[in-house]
């Protein structure tokens, strides 16, 4: 499976950096580097489905702690699109 990533997504992951990155540059980019490496692991067949069903109908959410990444899964296009990185602690309602 091919991994995409929604504008929205690549926008998340740039404040999630520069928000952490003000107190520890180096924390900063593991923690980006462990939420990449936890989104290379989708693209094997047998973890495409790894996240809890999503709160939205159709998505699914992997959890790099304290982050929760909101993806949906394409079989017939054979894509994974990575929707969202946001922080577990934020509210967040459906978008149905």
């Amino acid at each position: 499976m091919r991994i995409l990533f929604d504008d929205e997504a690549i926008h998340d992951l740039e404040k999630i950096r520069a928000w952490i990155t003000k107190d520890s540059p180096r924390a900063a980019n593991e923690l980006i580097e462990r939420i990449f490496e936890k989104i290379e692991n989708l693209s094997a067949p047998e973890l495409t489905y790894m996240g809890r069903p999503g709160l939205d109908p159709e998505t699914r959410e992997l959890i790099e702690y304290p982050y929760i990444i909101v993806y949906e899964v394409h079989e017939a296009r054979r894509d994974i699109v990575i929707l969202a990185i946001v922080h577990g602690a934020q509210d967040r309602e459906p978008k149905t």
